[in-house]
């Protein structure tokens, strides 16, 4: 669906607009997903049941954005914003939850925080690499998906594959017509990515906290793919992705072995 939506979007808007706008085809196809095959609640009750309007959030701020297009420092407040509003809602329960009364609590948004400046910071560095910020979130619903399966939440599997599908689909087309990644695609795919660690990482999870931190190492995989002799010049745009992918893989897949062999640790 995030493929079609894609197209469509940047078939009525035309290439420039279109290019801008047709990341919100994510979020189409997430939504969609979360509403009819995982029958998830709009309430959101709990950490995992926030991941949607924390994306929701994401790609909206970041879809206005790139329609009025303001200056970087209004950008880098905005997402600042954004990244506290949704890691407070986390930990929290809402936009104006009570404080933390414990120190753990503290501590596990403080980490969030930086997660979330970690990783929004990457993908802006790499935006001029083409798909390369999409390829990352792609990667990491999937480490996350794999985490949830082997840790025994199948409700947080379900939901990281239904996101990493969507962001398949967007990158296939972002792929072939070589798009440009927008704020949406960076504030929208960070966001949904990590509300979906966060959902993982809550106390309440069996997933390993180990797995889940050997996934910091997938958005730094582009430094050993652009090591890789990729043959000519001309077909490195295109085979680019398939190397970073590759190199991804081995933290994606050494997090799902450890997820299986400390569940619940």
């Amino acid at each position: 669906m995030a493929l079609a939506t894609a197209g469509i979007l940047r078939l009525v808007a035309g290439p420039e607009r279109g290019a801008r706008i047709a990341g919100l085809s994510i979020l189409f196809g997430f939504a969609a997903a979360w509403n009819w095959l995982l029958l998830a609640p709009w309430v959101p009750v709990d950490s995992l049941s926030r991941v949607i309007h924390i994306a929701i959030g994401g790609f909206a701020i970041g879809f206005i954005l790139d329609l009025i297009q303001p200056r970087r420092p209004w950008v880098v407040a905005i997402a600042v914003i954004y990244a506290i509003g949704s890691g407070w809602s986390t930990i929290s329960g809402g936009l104006l939850g009570p404080a933390p009364d414990e120190a753990g609590g503290w501590l596990r948004f403080v980490f969030y925080l930086l997660f979330w400046a970690g990783l929004i910071s990457r993908l802006d560095t790499v935006r001029a690499e083409g798909p390369s910020g999409l390829v990352i979130c792609f990667m990491l619903a999937c480490g996350l998906g794999l985490i949830g399966q082997m840790s025994g939440e199948g409700a947080m599997a379900a939901t990281a594959y239904c996101l990493a599908a969507a962001l398949a689909g967007y990158l296939a087309l972002s792929w072939i017509l070589a798009l440009a990644v927008g704020n949406a695609v960076i504030l929208g795919g960070s966001g949904a990515v990590l509300a979906m660690a966060m959902a993982l990482a809550d106390p309440t999870s069996q997933a390993s906290a180990i797995a889940l931190s050997l996934l910091v190492l997938v958005p730094f995989a582009d430094g050993t793919a652009r090591r890789i002799p990729l043959g000519p010049a001309a077909l490195r745009p295109a085979i680019y992705p398939l190397a970073l992918i590759g190199v991804a893989l081995l933290p994606v897949a050494l997090a799902a072995i450890t997820a299986f062999l400390f569940v619940g640790r």
